[in-house]
């Protein structure tokens, strides 16, 4: 055999050698850079209004507070006068944000439950009228207070305050 075709032989032999042993990695590494943009903003707004219905003949009253539209928490004031007086409050929400938010949830905080002579048992939920809000969209947070009391003897009045926190996430798209 002569040089040359030893030479070929190898070259050869190498390209096949580096052939099988990438057809065998399985491992593939690629870099790069990512940028994502947008805000997440979702928050109350001023101009919640609140319903009263009445057990008894004395209507229930409630009134929403939000300090400033842009705020993430609102307050409830409610007297309820009956047991299973009711109020609806309804609060907005609006998403100042460039990106999509999905409602998770809601805590309410009792500030003070006050009654003018015996306790009562009060009942507060939450939802929402829809569950997600597009970039720039709104929605609303409904809150039901509900007095529950069962006892014998009457209060005249019952007053309470609630703090509400919403809580929201990036909804995917």
């Amino acid at each position: 055999m002569n040089k040359k075709t030893i030479s070929i032989g190898l070259i050869v032999g190498v390209f096949l050698v580096a052939i099988v042993y990438a057809a065998l990695q399985s491992t593939l590494t690629v870099n790069g850079t990512i940028k994502a943009t947008g805000t997440f903003a979702v928050t109350f707004q001023t101009g919640g209004t609140c319903t009263g219905t009445a057990a008894g003949t004395d209507t229930p009253t409630g009134t929403v507070t939000v300090s400033a539209a842009g705020v993430t928490t609102a307050d409830i004031a409610v007297k309820l006068y009956t047991p299973n007086d009711q109020v609806v409050c309804t609060i907005p929400v609006k998403n100042t944000g460039t990106l999509a938010a999905k409602y998770v949830s809601s805590s309410i905080t009792p500030s003070t439950v006050t009654a003018s002579s015996t306790p009562v048992s009060v009942s507060v939920a939450s939802s929402t009228t829809t569950q997600a809000i597009a970039a720039a969209g709104a929605s609303n947070i409904v809150v039901t207070v509900k007095y529950n009391y069962t006892g014998t003897t009457q209060p005249t009045t019952t007053s309470s305050t609630f703090t509400i926190t919403s809580n929201y996430t990036q909804a995917i798209q």
